[in-house]
């Protein structure tokens, strides 16, 4: 039996695959099986995940008939699982060679802690870096910034949690259709502790097929209804409207460029911000906020402090 299981659902990510595949094959903790389902993708991902199992006899590779939705693949690897430590990954992110290692010994050294997430490099669609996040480390925080809709503060690509936990709450709710993740934390939340590592253990990857871009109203509507359900769980007043944080709209592929780009800034990383500021600007030359991004980009591009800075990263 191996200390940890690795689940990863896959669905039409033949572009970066092969990455996220790579990330946990060299990981320095090397007692691990691999399970990884595709939910009928009909791209060449199954193509790329067969070569891959083929020659580790860690992976153990599911091909779905029919799609069912990644909350369901990832609930059924977690079946599978034969490790009571599962560790998630996504098949479009990258993570650290030594996240499996920190993660099992915190989890070993903490057992009232029931999941264990970590600080996230958000990269862009060509892996650029963006920006670190994940400030909120410790159980109070997490939850309490969860419960009050702070935003995400606990990235599923980057937890390990116990299986056994999991089981006793019955898996991840598929009747959510986004933000299954959010209602899974919640309530495991009111189970054990979840706690943050401080170090960066995932590249967390920003691309326009992602859940937070292309289903932007639907994850909203997820978000409301689980912290619905977990202040009703918990016997608190329901929030009103007027009494609710700002939810997100769907943005225009300039408008969320523009993000990526004043993201990179902030993190240090103005090359980064004006490759986002130029494809903004092809996509909505006029906004003035793109004009904004592209002076602020080339400002900064022309410091050699952050330059530095950047090519270190």
């Amino acid at each position: 039996m191996p200390l940890i299981s690795v689940v990863m659902p896959v669905f039409n990510c033949e572009r970066y695959v092969a990455q996220a595949i790579d990330s946990i094959l060299v990981q320095t903790e090397r007692d691990f099986e691999f399970i990884i389902i595709d939910d009928a993708s009909t791209d060449a991902s199954p193509a790329i995940i067969k070569g891959y199992a083929h020659r580790d006899p860690r992976i153990r590779f599911k091909a779905g008939e029919r799609n069912r939705g990644v909350t369901a693949r990832h609930n059924e690897a977690v079946r599978l699982a034969t490790a009571d430590l599962v560790a998630r990954m996504d098949a479009d992110d990258i993570s650290a060679p030594h996240r499996l290692e920190r993660e099992l010994a915190f989890l070993k050294a903490r057992p009232d802690v029931v999941l264990v997430g970590s600080r996230v490099l958000l990269i862009d669609p060509d892996g650029d870096p963006l920006m670190e996040m994940g400030d909120a480390l410790t159980h109070l925080e997490i939850d309490a910034g969860l419960m009050s809709r702070q935003g995400q503060l606990v990235y599923q690509p980057s937890v390990m949690f116990r299986k056994s936990a999991s089981e006793a709450l019955g898996g991840h709710d598929e009747s959510y259709t986004a933000a299954s993740d959010l209602d899974f934390f919640l309530k495991l939340a009111e189970f054990g502790r979840l706690e943050n590592l401080a170090e960066t253990l995932v590249k967390y990857r920003q691309h326009f097929n992602s859940m937070g871009y292309a289903r932007v109203l639907e994850q909203e509507a997820m978000i409301d209804r689980a912290l619905s359900s977990a202040r009703s769980r918990r016997g608190l007043p329901q929030i009103s409207e007027s009494e609710q944080g700002p939810s997100r709209a769907p943005a225009s592929k300039a408008k969320t460029h523009r993000i990526w780009g004043w993201w990179a800034l902030e993190g240090g990383r103005p090359r980064t911000a004006l490759k986002h500021a130029l494809r903004s600007l092809a996509h909505d030359p006029f906004h003035h906020e793109t004009a904004r991004l592209f002076y602020c980009a080339l400002r900064d591009s022309a410091r050699p402090a952050a330059l530095a800075a950047e090519r270190k990263a």
